[in-house]
């Protein structure tokens, strides 16, 4: 008896011992410094890139630290390096706590580092580090990525991770940036038969920009005033093969994204020509919802591929600004119409662009194409990337208005 005694009282003790060292390796909040944003760009001297790390506060803003914390809500360094993953022992020497990847959200690449070859074979060190996640977001600077984290200051959202957080989210649902996960960079660059689309960034406006519709500029060209920031999210840039060849407006990128059933797109808002206006000024705002995936058929036997992508969208009529009566069937059907081959315009220019510009398509249409041979080999000598660029590509929009909007066709006067 006192034999089993001992032996339970020994179990016991193993037992709350292993509980016990299940915090041998906690760290605390306050004793790391987390990289939200990474700039890259090329450095002045040859084999070494410039890196920056964007810094947050894990104090700032939360109820650990308090609302009268006088500590700063970031902080930025910029250094030269051989990479970015053994940067952060380098930055170590500047800054007291240790620095950590684990809360990196984007990349901010320099335009003129992503057009340099080099890029793709320095940016393909991310998969080595364990702390960086694929759901983290890459985006194309116009300037370069230290000056950017510099001048990006926003007024209302102090904490960078939410700052960014917020910006590409409601970029991506409005459709004027792609869903540019490293995840899609890698996954793109792997296959090499398709485009990748990176968001496009800045924090330098234009000088004297052009007015345009809403949905054309490009980031920077944006002529907004008032007391806000200066940094703009719309458009992409264009990488084949891992390297950056083009840009595309706003506009284009939110065609691409209506064509790209993987991108998470459900409803945007748009101005549209108003086919009962006197003069091409006058515009219909109008909410687009994607509801239904696009339909693909390919007839890919014969000297041009035949191409056929049927796009499926419902529309809700915001404004009416020339009074036409929509009860009146015959004005929808031209409404419809209207609306129908200006959207297959939209596409067809852009898949046009991309056979003859470009030389590819911006979203994985390849993966559609696969399904049409028996096996892989037959794919492969079928040679997409030169079989595409002279593909005969019909698109449908298929049109139904749900909502056509508040009747206004009496003139309104004051005082009613």
């Amino acid at each position: 008896m006192p034999k089993t005694k001992t032996v339970c009282r020994a179990v016991l003790f193993f037992v709350v011992v292993m509980f016990l060292t299940g915090c041998w390796d906690r760290g605390e909040l306050e004793d790391k410094s987390y990289v939200i944003g990474l700039g890259l760009d090329l450095s002045k001297q040859e084999g070494k890139i410039k890196v920056t790390m964007l810094l947050a506060n894990p104090e700032v803003g939360s109820l650990q630290g308090g609302g009268g914390s006088t500590e700063k809500a970031r902080e930025i360094i910029s250094f030269d390096a051989n990479d970015f993953i053994a940067a952060k022992a380098t930055a170590n020497s500047v800054i007291s706590r240790s620095i950590s990847y684990e809360l990196l959200r984007i990349f901010i690449v320099s335009e003129e580092f992503a057009r340099d070859p080099i890029f793709t074979t320095t940016f393909f060190e991310v998969l080595k580090d364990k702390e960086i996640r694929l759901n983290s977001y890459l985006a194309i600077s116009k300037e370069k990525a230290s000056q950017y984290f510099l001048k990006n200051n926003p007024r209302m959202e102090t904490r960078p991770h939410k700052y960014f957080q917020f910006m590409v989210d409601h970029g991506i649902e409005n459709g004027l940036i792609p869903d540019s996960t490293l995840f899609r960079y890698f996954q793109s660059a792997e296959r090499g038969t398709d485009l990748f689309l990176a968001m496009y960034t800045t924090a330098k406006r234009v000088d004297n920009p052009r007015i345009q519709r809403e949905d054309e500029y490009m980031a920077g060209e944006l002529n907004a005033t008032g007391e806000l920031d200066d940094t703009q999210f719309i458009g992409s840039a264009v990488f084949k093969k891992g390297v950056m060849i083009s840009k595309l407006t706003g506009q284009e990128t939110r065609t691409v994204n209506i064509l790209d059933d993987t991108t998470n797109i459900k409803d945007i808002l748009v101005n549209l020509p108003d086919p009962f206006a006197v003069d091409d000024k006058k515009q219909i705002a109008a909410r687009i919802m994607k509801t239904k995936g696009n339909k693909i058929k390919m007839k890919l036997k014969g000297v041009r591929p035949q191409i056929y992508i049927t796009i499926p969208l419902q529309l809700e009529i915001m404004s009416n600004p020339s009074k036409a009566n929509y009860a009146i069937e015959k004005n929808r059907q031209k409404l419809r119409k209207h609306i129908a081959d200006h959207i297959e315009k939209m596409n067809e220019d852009l898949l046009k662009k991309s056979q003859t510009k470009l030389k590819g398509v911006p979203f994985p249409l390849p993966l559609y194409a696969k399904k049409y041979f028996p096996t892989i080999q037959e794919y492969k000598k079928f040679n997409w990337a030169e079989s595409y660029l002279r593909a005969d590509i019909h698109v449908k929009a298929e049109i139904e208005i749900v909502d056509y909007g508040k009747e206004t066709n009496r003139p309104i006067k004051v005082g009613q």
